[in-house]
């Protein structure tokens, strides 16, 4: 019963302008399909979702009006992508993109500068736990200069929405995943 209310949800409008979704396992086509449907998103926030490269080439391809995009792994080592491969995918499918919070994200300097150099609309944008990126020199002075909000990787995240469990807390001894799940979903229309 869960999944269809889910299915019926996304399908019901086209109208729909935010999308919020934590701790879930089965986004995978289901969500894309859904993303496909949504040319006016404005907003997509994912807290502790699995996602691809091909997700974010397909949020590019068919909500060209997003201009929010917060894609937050903290302390979740199964979903966390490839290095870079986030990053520069943002950096060249989401060019329009204002405001963008990645924590807990593992690229390195090569993928925060892909966004830095094709998103030239970038006014907010969140690095924390963001710890294989290196701010010193020039990388560093560019993000100063070109973005008007910025949050570093030791910033606190005390303002973090969704700060269930830390990473040592998602694995119990045997390292096998605990029984620690919270479902969430916030989806809002604008009038």
């Amino acid at each position: 019963m869960f999944l269809y209310d889910c299915f019926h949800l996304f399908y019901r409008s086209s109208q729909l302008r935010r999308l919020e979704m934590a701790h879930q396992f089965f986004i995978g086509k289901f969500t894309v399909v859904a993303l496909m449907k949504y040319p006016l998103l404005e907003e997509l926030n994912l807290y502790e979702i699995t996602i691809s490269k091909e997700d974010i080439e397909t949020v590019g391809r068919y909500c060209p009006l997003l201009k929010t995009l917060k894609v937050n792994q903290r302390g979740y080592v199964g979903s966390l992508t490839r290095y870079n491969d986030i990053a520069i995918a943002i950096g060249q499918n989401l060019r329009g993109i204002k405001h963008l919070e990645l924590i807990g994200n593992k690229m390195t300097n090569v993928g925060l500068r892909v966004i830095l150099d094709n998103c030239h609309h970038l006014e907010t944008l969140d690095l924390r736990e963001c710890f294989r990126i290196d701010l010193k020199g020039d990388l560093g002075k560019q993000c100063s200069k070109q973005i008007k909000y910025l949050k570093l990787p030791n910033d606190s995240l005390e303002d973090y929405l969704y700060i269930y469990a830390t990473e040592s807390e998602y694995y119990d001894d045997d390292d096998v995943l605990a029984h620690y799940y919270a479902d969430a979903y916030e989806v809002s229309t604008y009038e």
